[in-house]
């Protein structure tokens, strides 16, 4: 099945991705929507079509609270912007040629069932659009009765791949957020967030220090450029571990508004 949402493309996180670096986010969402929608009168090209949905829905999104992708959430909370009449009228003009099902590019891609799928899966966002009222999701509450999911994930990252499993990091690292995710201590310290997870994704490269954090629906996300190297000797890999989680979960629970930290277990 072909079938994917409006952000799980390449062009559609590269659009979304780059208006987030623009200083003023509204005008570089309506400058994308302007060109595809004049752009697009004979036939919406791949690539642009993409790009033009995802940014679509974000805008519905920020008109409703309501969306079936957690990724928005994320998005809209990092990233601050009045929807003016004028973007919501350009925004629904992209939103149809971007779904239509001949002279588009994911029209020619989909077959009948995926075509379905998706249009209903957008379906909120063309509600928000065009106005119409929608019931807004049932208030999410996470459930830790259930403790076979961890509620603590992190993911290291050195240059452009991952940290191998076998370093002395990634093995102390694994130990140190197994140990959290056991600890009742740090159950009751995550617990008033609201939230199913928190998800760190760990840069471990020498440079400056770096931390960009994000509240979804169900989930929280930080990105931490730590400043510094995995490879450290032997008898430091503890404490160097042991710091980098803390100060990770200290930046999440200070944008969150969460409690004092407990004290972390002890690495052996």
């Amino acid at each position: 099945m072909l079938f994917e949402g409006p952000f799980d493309s390449d062009e559609a996180s590269d659009a979304v991705a780059e208006i987030e670096e623009r200083d003023d986010v509204a005008s570089a969402m309506a400058e994308v929507l302007r060109d595809f929608v004049q752009g697009s009168e004979e036939y919406a090209e791949e690539g642009c079509v993409e790009a033009s949905l995802a940014i679509t829905c974000l805008v519905a999104a920020r008109i409703s609270g309501i969306a079936p992708d957690e990724a928005v959430f994320h998005w809209l909370d990092r990233n601050s912007f009045t929807v003016s009449d004028d973007l919501r009228e350009l925004a629904a003009a992209a939103f149809a040629p971007a779904t239509r099902s001949e002279d588009n590019h994911l029209g020619d891609i989909h077959q009948a069932g995926d075509r379905r799928a998706f249009l209903d899966y957008l379906e909120p966002y063309r509600k928000a659009l065009r106005g119409e009222p929608q019931d807004p999701p049932v208030p999410f509450v996470p459930d830790f009765s259930q403790r076979s999911e961890p509620w603590f994930q992190v993911f290291w990252s050195i240059a452009d791949r991952s940290l191998p499993h076998g370093t002395a990091y990634a093995k102390a690292a694994e130990r140190l957020v197994l140990a959290v995710n056991d600890s009742p201590d740090w159950l009751v310290w995550w617990r008033p967030a609201g939230l199913r997870e928190l998800i760190v994704f760990g840069g471990l490269v020498p440079g400056e220090y770096g931390e960009r954090i994000s509240r979804g629906r169900t989930t929280a996300e930080a990105w931490i450029d730590f400043g510094r190297s995995h490879d450290v000797s032997e008898d430091a890999v503890a404490r160097h571990v042991t710091d980098d989680v803390r100060k990770a979960l200290t930046a999440v629970g200070r944008y969150l508004g969460l409690g004092p930290l407990p004290p972390l277990p002890a690495l052996g």
